[in-house]
């Protein structure tokens, strides 16, 4: 029913996932369409899938029509997470639909060393998932330029939050594009969400 690209297809019927979550029912047909989304659903509900499938969509689609990412350090999706332990996990999850489109995600994330992240970022690669801070000490070193970003995702931004990382995604989203679509994804419907809902659109 979303009109999802073969490879993508593929993959969801090999894993046996044939009926969306809530969460994923509502989401993935906005973002599917190119409008940025808000999604507030408890943890386990289905979030990385939610923007995952739209996002390598998008920039499959984009490969295919023969607009291909050439530069090093300049990701067309970056994937925000308040820890590693997080990004490991979405790690995990896009590396079971990326076998088969053949899209490059790159790790940079807290906890990891910094020469083992700019390693990371070196080469060209559409997808990058990242903790805050990393991300903008990455950028600090112009080891990852944001000028090109077409999607930007928050997930479980409510963490994030809690984390005291508003000033580096407020000077995150200042550097990357102004019709950049964005996914933000969290547990809870806190203060701190709707004053960065406000920032972001």
């Amino acid at each position: 029913e979303f009109n999802l690209i073969p490879t993508l297809q593929s993959t969801l019927k090999e894993l046996g996932l044939t009926t969306p979550t809530e969460i994923q029912a509502r989401a993935l047909p906005l973002l599917l369409k190119g409008e940025s989304v808000v999604g507030v659903a408890e943890t386990g509900s289905g979030k990385t899938l939610a923007y995952a499938l739209p996002v390598l969509q998008k920039l499959k689609q984009l490969e295919e029509a023969g607009d291909a990412v050439s530069e090093a350090g300049q990701p067309r999706a970056v994937i925000l997470v308040p820890s590693s332990e997080l990004g490991d996990q979405v790690a995990k999850v896009l590396k079971k639909f990326t076998h088969e489109t053949r899209l490059r995600v790159r790790p940079a994330l807290g906890g990891m060393a910094m020469v083992v992240a700019r390693r990371n970022v070196a080469s060209p690669f559409e997808v990058l998932l990242a903790t805050p801070g990393r991300l903008e000490q990455l950028m600090q070193r112009k080891s990852v330029n944001l000028s090109d970003l077409r999607f930007l995702v928050f997930d479980e931004a409510d963490q994030i939050l809690d984390q005291g990382f508003l000033p580096a995604i407020k000077r995150i989203l200042k550097a990357s594009p102004a019709d950049r679509q964005l996914a933000l994804f969290s547990a809870t419907a806190s203060d701190g969400i709707h004053s960065l809902i406000g920032d972001m659109f």
